[in-house]
């Protein structure tokens, strides 16, 4: 039965048993006490009755006690009819026989008082079993009105057995749950208001220019045809920096929010990396940067092609933007049976030990950086784009020795 599943229930049958055991031994006891005292007074009885009898019949003493020891029935009739006519008959009430009596009264008053006591006792026992459970109860009733004023704290007894176990386990469970998504809702609202303040801040240089660039050309009789160009260009510049400002600080908010979707398939390595230097590559001929790429072209991974591109053309441009012209770059891959590697190594100023730990930072720019438009995020989205994806990025550098970055993608191990 599902009810003895809970130890209260047990507890009350096994204490519940034993009381009623303890009751049982004493009524057998108290019985045989009063059948021996009931005992004493009918030969008390006989006794009397006998010695009067013998006082007066003294040849007849031994017939007499005979019939009293023995219990012979010769005369049982003549006895019953000359007994009936002073009412005295085995129909008559135990509490009308005189000697009965006293023995029926104290049978009677001792039989009441023992079963007001186990009663009491059976009333003590169920209050106890009840008291501990509703003392539960009233455990998760009180937490309950704590969780309204913020308290989540959890309550003892999860482990315990039977249906309050649960009921507490149940609660604690809830308690958790609630705590989470209000932690979760918080965390939300800083993020929001972290990501308005990074948007604006980001957005009011780019602004602040066009709206200086928009007052000088409306003044367009006094501007010249060349600074009206100039100025027109330089508006069109900040309007793509604005462009690329929203989309890249897009792609962290929705990065960090947890709000990608990676799409994961299998694809070789190789045109995943070749996609993302693509891009730059006129970048870095500018600076006379040499681009090598080493590794098996056979090697597959199962990966998001285009977070995995947007993360490594991050690492990338980070190293053009460190390496001297006509500096190095090698970009090299290889896998094992577990994940495939990804190298980024270049031979340019390197990272201080100071500033590694910081390079995946959000909005973190470094000392030596040299871009006018950086903003910071470009590690931080490849570390999140990688890690997003169950992989692993970090760097190795030492100052003024070149710089490494590692991209570990898993394999998919099981079928």
């Amino acid at each position: 039965m599902k009810l003895f599943k809970n130890i209260e229930a047990r507890k009350a049958l096994l204490m519940n048993g034993i009381f009623l055991l303890m009751f049982a031994v004493t009524l057998i006891f108290f019985i045989k006490y009063c059948v021996n005292s009931m005992n004493t007074e009918q030969i008390k009885q006989n006794t009397a009755v006998i010695g009067s009898l013998v006082k007066k019949y003294p040849d007849a003493e031994e017939q007499i006690v005979r019939n009293f020891i023995s219990g012979e029935q010769e005369d049982y009739d003549f006895g019953k009819s000359v007994l009936k006519k002073y009412s005295y008959t085995e129909a008559q009430a135990a509490y009308k026989n005189t000697v009965m009596s006293q023995s029926y009264d104290k049978l009677y008053y001792r039989f009441i008082i023992l079963l007001i006591i186990f009663s009491i006792g059976i009333l003590l026992i169920t209050l106890i079993i009840y008291n501990s459970v509703f003392k539960k109860i009233r455990k998760v009733a009180v937490r309950a009105e704590g969780i309204i004023e913020g308290n989540y704290d959890p309550i003892d007894g999860e482990n315990d057995e039977g249906d309050l176990g649960i009921l507490v386990y149940q609660f604690n469970t809830m308690s958790k749950r609630m705590t989470e998504t209000l932690e979760s809702l918080q965390k939300e609202k800083i993020f929001l208001k972290r990501l308005i303040t990074d948007i604006s801040h980001q957005l009011k240089t780019p602004l602040a220019s066009l709206i200086m660039f928009n007052e000088i050309m409306s003044d367009h009789e006094n501007v010249s045809k060349d600074d009206f160009n100039k100025f027109t260009k330089e508006s069109k510049n900040q309007l793509e920096r604005m462009e690329w400002l929203v989309k890249n600080l897009l792609k962290m908010a929705k990065l960090e929010g947890g709000m990608v979707e990676f799409e994961s398939s299998e694809a070789p390595i190789i045109k995943t990396i070749e996609s993302s230097v693509e891009g730059l590559k006129t970048m870095a001929k500018k600076q006379d940067i040499n681009i090598t790429l080493e590794g098996d072209p056979h090697i597959v991974v199962n990966h998001d092609i285009n977070w995995t591109s947007e993360a490594i053309s991050n690492i990338f441009k980070n190293s053009i933007e460190h390496v001297k012209s006509g500096g190095n770059i090698r970009i090299s891959w290889e896998e094992n049976n577990v994940f495939v590697e990804i190298r980024i190594e270049d031979d340019g100023e390197g990272i201080s030990k100071s500033e590694l730990p910081l390079i995946f930072d959000r909005f973190h720019k470094g000392p030596n950086s040299s871009n006018p438009t950086n903003i910071g995020i470009g590690l931080f989205i490849a570390k999140n784009a990688v890690e997003g994806q169950g992989g692993a990025i970090y760097a190795e550098s030492d100052e003024g020795c070149g710089s490494k970055f590692v991209i570990r993608l898993m394999k998919r191990v099981w079928k």
